[in-house]
Parts: structure tokens; sequence; C-alpha cells
């Protein structure tokens, strides 16, 4: 049997294995064709690594090594790890079929590399979780009053009291002077504070019988005045 037709018989028994995977170029003057690696797990999400060879026999296989490139690749963390192991794969297997030998180390390696992808997939996860638990633990804590931070503050509020201070500068002797009626109007809680005390808002109710105020109309106050006639009386 010649070099080439054992070299299609190891090609055809791939095919029986990797069916999907394999896609014959040419089979002259010696077969060249692709085949996909894939992982060994039977994972399908959109991360899955895989590797695309393009494989290249000559006339020397297997007594020398095929020639084989990494034409595509997905979700791999180093192709040139996996064309170390290709070269190594090739030379610990001279003198026989090694295609099925290396897309089983290859296959292997790439679940490995997915195993890994995912552990660090999931502990991303988790740590961006206790991240943000931590954040919303904190946000309730409040922020710590140390020496420095009490001293800083304590700085800044003094001198933004003082600013206002000189913003809105009140004069006590101005106050003083104010008659009652000028207080009244100047502070209009004063009103509203007797209407709510009238209307029983806020306080007792008070009521007034204004049969005690009927005999006080008849007064002439100018003739109590000139007949001497105490008026506190009244109030007794």
């Amino acid at each position: 049997m010649s070099v080439k037709d054992e070299q299609l018989q190891e090609i055809e028994a791939l095919a029986s294995i990797y069916p999907d995977e394999i896609t014959v170029l040419s089979e002259d003057p010696y077969p060249k064709f692709k085949l996909i690696i894939k992982p060994t797990t039977n994972d399908e999400d959109e991360l899955r690594p895989f590797l695309l060879l393009e494989v290249k026999f000559h006339a020397n296989y297997p007594e020398q090594s095929p020639e084989i490139n990494i034409i595509d690749s997905a979700n791999v963390d180093d192709t040139s790890s996996f064309e170390s192991e290709i070269n190594k794969i090739c030379e610990e297997n001279l003198g026989m079929p090694v295609i099925f030998t290396l897309a089983s180390h290859l296959s292997e390696q790439l679940s490995i590399q997915s195993e890994n992808r995912q552990i660090r997939h999931l502990e991303n996860l988790e740590r961006k979780q206790r991240e943000e638990e931590e954040a919303e633990q904190k946000r309730f804590e409040g922020t710590c009053v140390t020496v420095e931070s009490f001293i800083k503050w304590k700085v800044k509020f003094d001198a933004e009291r003082n600013e206002l201070t000189k913003t809105i500068k009140i004069d006590d002797n101005e106050i003083k002077k104010l008659t009652g009626r000028q207080l009244f109007e100047k502070d209009r809680s004063l009103y509203d504070s007797d209407i709510k005390f009238v209307s029983g808002e806020g306080g007792e109710v008070v009521e007034v019988d204004e049969s005690l105020f009927e005999d006080m109309l008849d007064l002439d106050l100018d003739d109590a005045a000139t007949t001497g006639i105490d008026l506190s009386d009244v109030d007794q």
C-alpha cells in the first residue's frame, strides 16, 4: 500500500469519528483538510472555545510531522501554547498516524481551559456581588467620625456661620426699639399663633361669655375717670 493510500485511510477513519468537524479540501498530490477541535464537554454556551486546524500531508508523512497550522480560534487563552502542544505530540508520535491522538489531546486542553474560564466567571460574579453588598452596608453605616474629620468639619462649619452672620446682620438695639405692633408686623407667626389660640387649634378651646360685658357697654369711660371709679374692680 502506498503512502498516499495510508493517508487516505487515515482521513476516512477521521471522517467516521469527526463527521461534522472534518472538511477535505483536496487529495492531490497528497491529502489536505480542515479539522475543528472542540472541548470534550458537551456545553454549548456561546463562549465555548474551539480551534480550526489546516493539515497538509506530504510524501514523508508519517515518518515526518505533517504541516499543521491554526487558522482560526475562539475563546482560547493562548494559541501559542497550543502550537507548542501540536509540535510536541507530532514529535512523540513519528512513524504513526498522529491526527486522532493530536485531536484528542487538544480537545482535553480546550476542556480544561473552558472549565477554568467558567470558574473565573463564577468567581467574578461572586466578587461583584460581595462588593455590591459591602457598598450597600457601608451606605447604611455612614461615615466614621475621627478627630481629624471632626476638626475639619468644625472649621468649615464656623466659616460658613461667620459668613452667614456677615450677610444677615441683626441689630439688637433696633429690636429693643420696636413697638409691639411693629414686632407683630415683623413676625407674622404671632398673628398665626393668636388665630390658632382663638380657634382652638393646637390648644385649649376658649369660650367667652358675652353677657359679662353687656353692663360695661353702658359705662361712660370719661365719667368714670372724673368720678374716680376704679375700673380695675370690673375685672374682679
